[in-house]
């Protein structure tokens, strides 16, 4: 800033030196004779004096303008300065309220620390809560899905006994002797008896199966060693 001014005063001073310049090459002009055309060196000197005139008042207000604007210049100087001031200080009281707060918040007494410590205990517990709720309704969806099946497999044997009925006639002793072992009330015996004999029977279905499929493994395998010595 004081180095801007120094260009400006340096700058008003050569204006001030040409002016004296110029007041002074006018006053070293050769008089001019009385013969040889006073009137057109009067307008001259006149036209001289007017524009001097003119230079001296544009320099005035040059002058008065830049007055101006180094006092406005001064003026905003202060002002950002005391801007700048200001925000320093708003910005240190900012800081210290910070740092107050993080102290307060590091000085926390240990109450609190218990407080987030119960409610850790009381979210496990919850979890807790919600995981066997949710594994016991998985354990009544799949009773359920396997008490369906056994319904659906009851049904389907139910529906197999009433399409022998059908088939071979309630005239049939089998059919008859069935029928009333199952419609009394003392047949819990002959029941079970029954039961027995029908799991023994497909117990030996099932083997006499798997029998017949291990001959006709056996069978095959013979036959493919008969090809295999043939050739």
């Amino acid at each position: 800033m004081n180095d801007q001014i120094n260009v400006l005063l340096e700058v008003l001073e050569e204006i001030k030196q040409q002016n004296r310049e110029l007041k002074a090459s006018i006053s070293n002009l050769p008089q001019p004779t009385e013969s040889q055309g006073e009137v057109e060196n009067r307008k001259n000197l006149a036209g001289i004096a007017k524009i001097l005139e003119e230079q001296q008042e544009f320099h005035r207000r040059f002058r008065e303008e830049l007055c101006q604007v180094i006092a406005k210049l001064g003026e905003r100087i202060y002002e950002m300065k005391s801007g700048i001031t200001e925000v320093r200080i708003s910005q240190d009281e900012a800081t210290d309220k910070l740092l107050t707060e993080l102290q307060t918040k590091q000085t926390t007494p240990e109450i609190k620390l218990s407080k987030y410590y119960l409610f850790d205990v009381k979210r496990w517990a919850e979890w807790l809560i919600w995981g066997v709720m949710i594994a016991v309704l998985a354990c009544v969806i799949g009773w359920a899905t396997h008490l369906y099946g056994v319904n659906q497999a009851l049904d389907s044997h139910a529906l197999r006994y009433r399409i022998l009925r059908m088939e071979l006639g309630y005239t049939q002793p089998n059919i008859a002797s069935l029928d009333s072992l199952f419609s009394s009330e003392d047949s819990s015996d002959s029941i079970r008896k029954l039961r027995s004999r029908v799991t023994n029977y497909e117990l030996a279905i099932e083997r006499q199966a798997e029998l017949q499929l291990q001959q006709q493994l056996l069978s095959q395998e013979q036959e493919a060693l008969t090809q295999q010595l043939q050739q």
